[in-house]
């Protein structure tokens, strides 16, 4: 086979999964023009054209998308083993991309992410903190962080970071005002805080428990937010309830900025999960990584 024909396949496939020159050669460490010419180069030598190019978009052809599905297997393969080889006799190395949610960020990577980079210099991380579920396929991610619930049933998962507790939460000015629910029903007769999933919509029920069942509820919401960063500030503002993630809020419940309620009816902990598509030929930087924040470097402690 022609050899600049194999030399342009991975420009080809990051360019296909990306969906775009630039953002490819962001993720290939090369030019845009360089991008741009190996593609240019590819069509010829195969005589076909790949890619439909408008001056916003760039969109496989269905030649293309029958080249992208017939060497996305051995291409992957090939780079693992090509990493592995290259890592045996040296440290963990190259380009980690890992897309997270705002909160896994904030539990689970980034109070250890220092020494990590510091321990392993030859790993350039990338992380993408998106609370929209990611197709790590198709974005170039190595892998992601999400709750297990959450994730395709063909992922490969391991859970990472502590056991996390949910629980309601209000302020004391809020309670003193509107009293304090004593079972989940009185709920709707609160304001709620709630969540909105911003890449579906839907609002997030809340989880509760009543013996060994788990109740979802859906009460009418005072506030509606997409960011959980922004639960803080409504709920210790006295705005209302908000079922929130202890671990996220340890320091204002120990002040007593905010109380827990409904703690009989608290629902199991839940746990991120670190995901990927395949065990095979698992890059050293990935084994690495799992390693490092899946051993209790990482987290904010068990949950209490």
């Amino acid at each position: 086979m022609d050899s600049s024909i194999l030399a342009g396949l991975p420009v080809f496939r990051m360019v296909a999964r990306v969906g775009g020159f630039t953002a490819a050669s962001g993720r290939l460490g090369i030019s845009v023009s360089a991008v741009s010419q190996s593609i240019r180069q590819l069509e010829l030598r195969m005589g076909i054209r790949l890619f439909d190019r408008t001056s916003r978009s760039v969109r496989l052809t269905e030649r293309g998308r029958k080249l992208l599905e017939a060497i996305e297997g051995p291409i992957g393969l090939l780079s693992g083993a090509i990493e592995t080889a290259r890592e045996m006799d040296g440290e963990p190395s190259g380009h980690l991309r890992i897309t997270l949610s705002r909160l896994a960020a904030e539990i689970c990577i980034l109070p250890t992410m220092a020494d990590f980079v510091r321990r392993y210099p030859a790993i350039r991380l990338e992380l993408s903190t998106d609370d929209r579920l990611t197709d790590i396929v198709s974005g170039g991610f190595d892998a992601g962080i999400r709750f297990r619930g959450t994730l395709e049933l063909d992922m490969i998962s391991v859970p990472l970071g502590p056991p996390l507790r949910r629980s309601m939460l209000a302020s004391r000015d809020y309670l003193a005002r509107a009293g304090e629910p004593q079972t989940p029903e009185d709920l709707s007769r609160h304001a709620v805080i709630r969540y909105r999933f911003p890449g579906s919509g839907r609002l997030e029920p809340l989880m509760l428990r009543r013996g060994e069942e788990t109740i979802q509820l859906d009460p009418p919401a005072v506030l509606i937010l997409d960011d959980n960063g922004h639960f803080a500030l409504a709920s210790r503002a006295g705005l209302g309830l908000a079922q929130r993630f202890r671990a996220t809020e340890e320091a204002a419940i120990a002040s007593g900025a905010l109380v827990s309620v409904l703690d009989a009816y608290e629902p199991e902990p839940q746990q991120f999960h670190i995901y990927f598509p395949s065990r095979d030929l698992q890059p050293a930087k990935l084994r690495a990584f799992i390693d490092w924040f899946k051993t209790g470097r990482a987290g904010l402690g068990a949950a209490r």
